[in-house]
C-alpha cells in the first residue's frame, strides 16, 4: 500500500449475503491503516480474495456519514453509500465491466479516532446489470495494533 501514514490497525470484515433462502458469509481478518484527510476518515486494507486475487480496499467515511468503498487490484470498483438512497457504481474484473446499483438501508459508524477503535456497518441491496444480486450486510471492525 502506497500510503504509510496513519495508525496501524487490525481489521475484521464480515460480509453476509442473503438471496431468498441462500445465505453466504465471508470473513476476512487482516491489517490495515486508519488515517484522516481533509475529506474524511480512511480505513485502508488488503483483501486476499481466493477467487480473483489481491484487492486493495479503502473505506472512506465522510462527516455526514456517507461511506465510499474503493477497491483496486484484481477487481476494481468505487461505490458511494448514502442511507435511504440508491447510488450507481461500476465493477470491473477479468470477466468484464458491470453496472452496480446499491440501495442503502442503513449506515452505522462508531469510531473513536483517539483509541483507534471503531466499526462501520452497511446494509444494502445490490443489483448488478439491473439484476438483483442479494441483500448485503457488511460489518468492518478495526482496532489499533
Amino acid at each position: 500500500m502506497a500510503n504509510q501514514e496513519g495508525t496501524l490497525v487490525s481489521v475484521a470484515m464480515k460480509t453476509q449475503i442473503t438471496d431468498g433462502d441462500l445465505r453466504q458469509v465471508n470473513d476476512l481478518a487482516t491489517e490495515g491503516r486508519l488515517f484522516r484527510k481533509a475529506s474524511g476518515l480512511y480505513l485502508q486494507f488488503k483483501e486476499d480474495n481466493q477467487d480473483v486475487g489481491p484487492v486493495n480496499q479503502i473505506v472512506k467515511i465522510d462527516e455526514n456519514s456517507a461511506v465510499t468503498v474503493i477497491r483496486q487490484g484484481a477487481v476494481s470498483m468505487k461505490q458511494l453509500f448514502l442511507q435511504g438512497e440508491m447510488t450507481e457504481g461500476v465493477y470491473r474484473s477479468s470477466f468484464g465491466t458491470m453496472l452496480m446499483n446499491t440501495t442503502t438501508n442503513k449506515i452505522r459508524t462508531n469510531i473513536d479516532e483517539e483509541t483507534g477503535v471503531g466499526s462501520v456497518q452497511l446494509i444494502y441491496q445490490l443489483h448488478m446489470q439491473s439484476q438483483f444480486a442479494g441483500d448485503y450486510e457488511v460489518t468492518i471492525d478495526f482496532r489499533r495494533k
